[in-house]
């Protein structure tokens, strides 16, 4: 077990890792009674509005995979808003949440044609438009006049396919729902 010594040196690495990405992100390193071991929790403001998922995906985008590998092999990783209570962190929705849907979730996008509204959101070149999120997706769908749970349930089936940000969406998720789903043209 990581004595306290070394987990504030570890909170010292990190925050210093993502400061210059994360503006005034707190950084936690200690064991947790609750999984009976050590455990980082990232608390930022920045993390309001976006899933679990992505908050990790961000995270694991500035913190390198040697690194997460060497000092942080069997953490358990909590990404929090301040003031957001652990429980409720724990039951927000998960991508393999909408496993057993994710057709249904799919047509229901073709059928508003979602993703030529995306791409027409994104000036038509998604890679070099892009935000590096899901703004445009949320924006578009929104207009749609599609509810909030179906927008996070389509964030949580691009997720489940390995998107975080509209031009993956356009790329790469598009095509192989369309394969999955028998939809190709």
């Amino acid at each position: 077990m990581a004595t306290k010594q070394s987990g504030m040196a570890l909170e010292n690495e990190l925050s210093n890792m993502i400061a210059d990405t994360f503006d005034d992100m707190t950084v936690t390193v200690e064991h947790s009674d609750r999984w009976n071991r050590m455990c980082v929790t990232f608390t930022w403001k920045g993390f309001k509005g976006l899933l679990t998922e992505e908050r990790f995906q961000r995270l694991t985008a500035v913190i390198p995979e040697d690194f997460r590998k060497d000092r942080m092999k069997g953490f358990v990783w909590l990404e929090l808003i301040p003031g957001e209570k652990l429980d409720d962190a724990l039951k927000s929705p998960r991508s393999e949440d909408v496993a057993d849907h994710e057709g249904k979730i799919f047509a229901s996008l073709e059928k508003t044609n979602f993703f030529e509204a995306l791409t027409e959101a994104l000036d038509g070149d998604p890679l070099k438009n892009c935000p590096g999120d899901f703004s445009k997706t949320a924006s578009v769908l929104k207009q749609k006049k599609i509810t909030p749970k179906k927008i996070v349930e389509a964030k949580l089936v691009f997720i489940r396919r390995g998107a975080y940000c509209d031009c993956q969406v356009i790329t790469t998720i598009r095509g192989e729902l369309q394969k999955a789903h028998g939809t190709e043209t």
